[in-house]
């Protein structure tokens, strides 16, 4: 068995060096191509889901959220429930909203003749709560951020403001400006003016569509006091919301509606689910070109070889040792692609994409290579050169002897 393994093993060695070298070369490449196609996919999605996992987590959602219950329109006893929550260990912090529809109004040459009008959803924010659960206030891009006392100003995202390459610019204000007044006429029917003191992009459409007040100012225009419609959480594990949120039922949290963010994730787990068949099909058809390429490859080798495969038979080379010598070549094409591919993959292209991340409607998307996808791919990749180079060698292996010395 030695034997015959390192006769296939030098059959295999003299058809690669004494081989035309550019097809050598461009077989290798392309491989490599098939190895990045395989593993480029699964890592884009992976960022994909990383990035509106974090935008849901730090701008949204925080990791778990308590809401009224059944027939309420409102949480009580906020500043109560808070201080329970914030004793347990392991949670970084909660902090509570209230959620209003208004309409937004900028006259912006205050004549009363081009006024421009939008519905935006308006939250209330206590900030030194704010700061520990969300990022937002780190993505002011012009102006500044709220503090306490700005009893009359506000901060809008880019895409009430149009400004700032706003993906809605046609549904928005038009170009609102830190210092600008707005008029904003909540669904109470209470009117105010606030000064625009910051404009943030966050890079999230969900989040770029909101404005944020003061909770004081908001409690001044519902006439209401230590209540809330949620209350965030953010804690330090993400992944255990279900252990925090018994925890929470425990303490007496019973009335109250309490979800992890994972269920508030309804659109963008179908999309989840749609890039998982995308995945599917790409990966299907890469390892496809590369069983293909590697089947050419070997099949111009035979047909090149076929009197010499006649000959070797004639002298009593077995059909095994033949057929063991071609699936050398096309493992040692599929490690050299796979390889050149991974040195690509992880000290070009990844480098690349972490200085300049794709921008997508949900945040900034880097690829995020995971170890046990890039195995997946290197393993299919040469199992499928593997097979692409046993069908055309067992097939030259089995012609007679006499038809392949003659070529008839």
């Amino acid at each position: 068995m030695i034997k015959d393994l390192k006769v296939s093993y030098f059959l295999a060695l003299k058809a690669i060096t004494r081989g035309n070298k550019g097809t050598l070369i461009l077989t290798v490449l392309i491989l490599a191509l098939s190895f990045i196609n395989l593993s480029f996919i699964p890592s884009l999605l992976s960022g994909v889901v990383d990035s509106m996992n974090k935008q849901s987590v730090n701008n949204l959602f925080a990791n778990i959220i308590i809401e009224p219950g059944e027939d309420e329109t409102y949480i009580k006893r906020v500043s109560n429930l808070q201080s329970k929550i914030n004793s347990v260990p392991g949670v970084i912090g909660s902090s509570a909203h209230y959620d209003v529809g208004a309409v937004f109004s900028y006259d912006e040459d205050r004549n009363g003749k081009d006024v421009k009008t939008g519905s935006w959803g308006v939250r209330s924010i206590n900030l030194e709560d704010e700061k520990r659960i969300t990022t937002t206030y780190q993505m002011v891009v012009e102006g500044e951020y709220l503090e306490e006392g700005n009893r009359d100003k506000i901060i809008i995202g880019k895409e009430i403001s149009g400004t700032y390459g706003s993906e809605l610019e046609h549904r928005s204000l038009k170009g609102v400006k830190v210092g600008d007044e707005l008029t904003l006429t909540f669904n109470n029917g209470i009117q105010r003016e606030y000064e625009v003191k910051g404009i943030f992009n966050s890079k999230n459409v969900q989040v770029d569509t909101m404005a944020f007040i003061t909770e004081r100012e908001m409690e001044s225009v519902l006439k209401l006091n230590d209540r809330a419609s949620e209350i965030i959480v953010k804690i330090e594990q993400t992944g255990e919301e279900d252990r925090y949120i018994e925890k929470f039922r425990s303490m007496g949290i019973v009335k109250e509606e309490i979800k992890s963010w994972t269920e508030y994730m309804g659109m963008a787990q179908s999309m989840i689910k749609s890039f998982a068949i995308v995945k599917l099909i790409l990966v299907a058809i890469g390892l496809l070109v590369a069983a293909i390429t590697i089947f050419i490859v070997i099949f111009v080798n035979v047909v090149n070889r076929r009197k010499q495969i006649g000959i070797l038979k004639a002298i009593g080379m077995r059909e095994e040792i033949i057929v063991r010598s071609y699936i050398l070549q096309s493992f040692f094409y599929a490690v050299c692609g796979v390889g050149l591919g991974f040195i690509l993959m992880n000290f070009l292209i990844v480098p690349y994409f972490i200085a300049y991340p794709l921008s997508f409607p949900f945040g900034l998307v880097n690829l995020i290579v995971n170890p046990r996808d890039l195995f997946v791919s290197s393993l299919s990749l040469i199992v499928a050169s593997l097979i692409g180079g046993f069908i055309p060698s067992w097939r030259a292996a089995k012609e007679s002897i006499i038809n392949a010395i003659w070529g008839s």
